[in-house]
């Protein structure tokens, strides 16, 4: 997307826009970097004093920033119907983790925010569990295998330990992106496994 002049006359939704576009670029430069509201204001070509004019407070352009993210990731996971059921889910799968991994520092303040009682990530980060489980439920199903209520919560517990594996990888990368890829697809089917004994 092209950049904006920073002396261009822009309504507010637009600006909204820009400032929002800046923060991808900035996390897309260096994803480990920290989302700071002077980083961003700066890849803008705006003052920190007018971020804050548009969206009130860091903690609500935080929240924007993720909400803005969390859409995304729910583009890019949703199912593929032209791909075999058991290809969706491991396409599904990968296309999360990578999400994530052009992100990571902002992945994990969702996660800590949320934890923290943050009222509206909390909302945020529990409709993109939902809207996630819900897909791979559906994906488990169209690949054969009866949806039990033990099979159900095998999947939304196998999606908080995705979500864990993937905080101590941001931490402590000890393996490449694509053993981290291939854990989490496997880690499923092992879980799955253990449904039917």
């Amino acid at each position: 997307m092209s950049q904006i002049s920073p002396g261009t006359r822009l309504r507010p939704d637009q600006r909204r826009a820009q400032i929002l576009e800046a923060a991808r670029r900035v996390l897309l430069a260096d994803p480990h970097r920290e989302l700071t509201v002077e980083l961003v204001a700066a890849e803008a070509g705006v003052s920190p004093a007018l971020l804050f004019h548009y969206f009130g407070s860091k903690k609500k352009f935080q929240y924007a920033v993720i909400e803005e993210a969390a859409a995304e990731v729910m583009l890019r996971t949703a199912p593929d119907p032209s791909l075999p059921p058991d290809e969706q889910l491991r396409a599904g799968i990968r296309a999360f983790v990578r999400a994530v991994l052009e992100a990571p520092q902002l992945y994990r303040a969702t996660l800590l925010m949320s934890a923290a009682g943050d009222p509206g990530i909390r909302a945020l980060h529990s409709d993109l569990r939902q809207v996630f489980s819900q897909w791979v439920i559906n994906a488990v199903a169209d690949s054969g295998l009866e949806v039990t209520p033990v099979v159900e919560l095998a999947c939304r517990g196998w999606q908080g330990y995705v979500e864990q594996t993937l905080l101590l990888w941001i931490d402590n990368p000890t393996v490449s992106p694509e053993a981290l890829e291939h854990l989490c697809e496997q880690s499923l089917d092992a879980i799955l496994t253990t449904t039917s004994e």
